[in-house]
């Protein structure tokens, strides 16, 4: 088993308190959601990101994706609408599907 992080970002929006994947599925079909990181599972980013990228990270909205997978993935040979592709399929086939929010950023465990 394979265990994969994938961080997405969108211009700051508002999250509702009772979350829906949908919601994260509407961002990723509409072109909203961009990857920002899509590899193995990363540190603690509060261990390495500067002051100057937490004001940035203020207007952006954060959905960080965990799953597995039984087959390792060649993350620098998808494009971006493979990898949106790949998640959407995930999810829809997920059966546990776990999300959080604390109102401006959204994890989710596949």
């Amino acid at each position: 088993m394979e265990s994969h992080t994938l961080i997405l970002s969108t211009t700051k929006t508002t999250v509702p308190k009772d979350i829906k994947i949908d919601f994260v599925t509407n961002l990723i079909n509409r072109g909203l959601a961009l990857t920002e990181y899509f590899g193995v599972e990363i540190d603690n980013q509060a261990d390495y990101v500067s002051q100057d990228m937490q004001k940035v990270s203020t207007d952006i909205t954060y959905i960080e994706i965990y799953f597995d997978t039984e087959k390792e993935i060649n993350y620098e040979a998808l494009r971006e609408d493979e990898v949106d592709e790949l998640i959407l399929n995930i999810i829809s086939h997920s059966d546990k599907l776990e999300i959080r929010t604390n109102g401006k950023d959204v994890v989710v465990y596949l």
